[in-house]
């Protein structure tokens, strides 16, 4: 480790006593399993991020340089993930907020009423346990597309069925890392004898690491990674963020904590998706049939002059249209849609951006030129996953 940060090595290979190449060391790697490792000493111990890294290297056998060396570059990094405190459990998050649960014969409708009182997804369950999980998507792709009858339609003909769950005493931390590797939305949340606690989504995840400022960290330390795949550049990008995360913290906004970064990051940084269109003529079962096929979840809705006029996403589906029984064929878009939707354009604050994206709750939010004209679309889920990426 200490070869790989002095030099700035991105990569080292491992060769056997013969010199035969038998593997290959990635710094990103050693990070994300010592960063799990610390977690668990850090959940044990409950004593400070510092502390944990401490007893890490002496677990790894680490003594004199090498534990000062773990602890220049993983005391900043646990810092930052938790705040300086222990990472949140998801019971924490989940207290006092009631689970959006149906029963398996529940009627999509139905289902779609408890969904958009809570702007949670569904949890169906029979006799106590967890059976199925039905999502704002799901709802959109396999229901409202397929123009099935939403008052005669059980939830469990149409829902994911035996859906995986976590514990409630994970942390937010190792919930994120989950989330990522099997690229959820949502996360069941279930006591060890089955009982259902009740959901996450990626928002409430964000939301649960640290407050603003751990989400910033998140974020800020992901930008601070440049996409160069050099070795140099991807691990000096890296160690070099931790003073302009740490004087983000400081600052009283976003705005003001960009002036302390060395550099500010655009919106193109983030990666937009590539937008999906649609005209304000169009019907709600046309929009929504067009992004099951596509596989998207929002579609932005263009007026008579080409102009940005809205943005329809699959939980609008749900809470608008669905819940509200409307006819999706003959309920135009333009009704159900949100009209003249915040954007940013692809040279403004990156950081900015996602502040609008969590502040206000935003899964989505356009992307324009110059022109004004769209050119693409920033998704939160899409953004955190490239930040636990990175």
């Amino acid at each position: 480790l200490s070869t790989m940060v002095d030099n700035r090595f991105r990569h080292l290979p491992v060769v056997d006593g013969s010199g035969a190449v038998v593997g290959l060391l990635d710094i990103a790697k050693c990070l994300n399993d010592a960063i799990s490792k610390l977690e668990k000493v850090e959940k044990k111990s409950s004593s400070s991020a510092e502390d944990a890294v401490k007893q890490m290297a002496s677990l790894q056998g680490a003594g004199g340089s090498q534990a000062a060396m773990l602890t220049q570059l993983l005391g900043p990094l646990m810092a930052q993930a938790f705040g300086n405190t222990t990472s949140p459990s998801l019971r924490s998050l989940l207290g006092g907020k009631p689970a959006t649960i149906v029963s398996p014969t529940s009627t999509i409708r139905e289902t779609a009423v408890i969904m958009a009182e809570a702007r949670k997804a569904a949890l169906v369950v029979e006799d106590g346990e967890l059976v199925g999980i039905f999502g704002f998507k799901d709802m959109m792709t396999r229901a409202i597309a397929k123009e099935l009858p939403l008052d005669l339609t059980p939830v469990e003909s149409v829902m994911t069925s035996s859906p995986e769950s976590v514990l409630p005493d994970m942390t937010v931390v190792e919930a994120l890392q989950i989330m990522h590797e099997s690229k959820f939305l949502n996360l069941p949340v279930c006591e060890s004898d089955g009982r259902v606690c009740g959901i996450v989504s990626a928002m409430d995840l964000i939301y649960g690491c640290g407050g603003a400022e751990g989400w910033r960290s998140l974020f800020s330390d992901a930008l601070d990674v440049t996409d160069d795949v050099s070795d140099e550049g991807s691990l000096s990008s890296r160690i070099g963020s931790v003073h302009s995360v740490r004087s983000s913290r400081r600052a009283n906004s976003v705005r003001s904590s960009t002036k302390v970064s060395k550099i500010e990051r655009p919106v193109s940084k983030l990666r937009p998706k590539k937008p999906m269109l649609s005209s304000v003529t169009d019907s709600v079962l046309t929009v929504a049939q067009m992004l099951a096929n596509k596989r998207g979840e929002a579609s932005l809705v263009v007026g008579a002059n080409g102009g940005l006029a809205g943005i329809m996403t699959d939980t609008d589906v749900t809470r608008r249209v669905a819940a509200k029984y409307l006819s999706p064929s003959s309920t135009p878009v333009s009704d159900v849609m949100t009209p003249n939707p915040t954007v940013v354009a692809m040279t403004d604050s990156a950081m900015d951006a996602l502040s609008t994206m969590v502040e206000n709750q935003f899964r989505h939010l356009p992307v324009v030129d110059g022109s004004g004209a769209v050119v693409g679309l920033l998704d939160i889920a899409k953004c955190l996953n490239d930040a636990i990426s990175k």
